[in-house]
C-alpha cells in the first residue's frame, strides 16, 4: 500500500531556506560551510574503525557469520552517513539533500 501511495503522490518540494545554514563560512582550504562538512567526519572514522574491527574480530573466530554480517551492515551504514552528509553540507542543494537522507 505504502509503494502505492509514493507511486501516485506527488513530490512534496522541500522549502529552499532549509539549505540556508548559520555558518557558511570557508575557513579551512576554501571548503565551503567548512564546519558543517568537517562535522561528518566522525561518522566515517567510526564506520571505518567499525569496519575494520569487525572483520578483524571474525579473523579470530568470534562471531558467527549472521553477527558479522549484521555488524557489517552498521558500520557501512554509518560510513555512508559520513559520506553523504559531507558531500550534501559541501553543495547543500536539493540534488544532493538525497545523498543526506539516504543512508539514515
Amino acid at each position: 500500500i505504502f509503494v502505492v501511495l509514493m507511486l501516485v503522490t506527488p513530490a512534496i518540494p522541500q522549502d529552499e531556506d532549509y539549505h540556508d545554514f548559520a555558518d557558511q563560512r570557508d575557513l579551512f582550504l576554501g571548503i565551503p560551510n567548512t564546519l558543517n562538512v568537517l562535522s561528518n567526519i566522525p561518522f566515517l572514522f567510526v564506520g571505518l574503525a567499525g569496519l575494520i574491527l569487525c572483520h578483524y574480530k571474525n579473523y579470530f573466530r568470534l562471531c558467527s557469520q549472521g553477527e558479522l554480517w549484521s555488524w557489517t551492515l552498521f558500520y557501512a551504514g554509518v560510513t555512508a552517513v559520513g559520506v553523504g552528509s559531507s558531500y550534501y553540507h559541501l553543495y547543500p542543494n536539493d540534488a544532493t539533500l538525497v545523498w543526506d537522507r539516504l543512508p539514515v
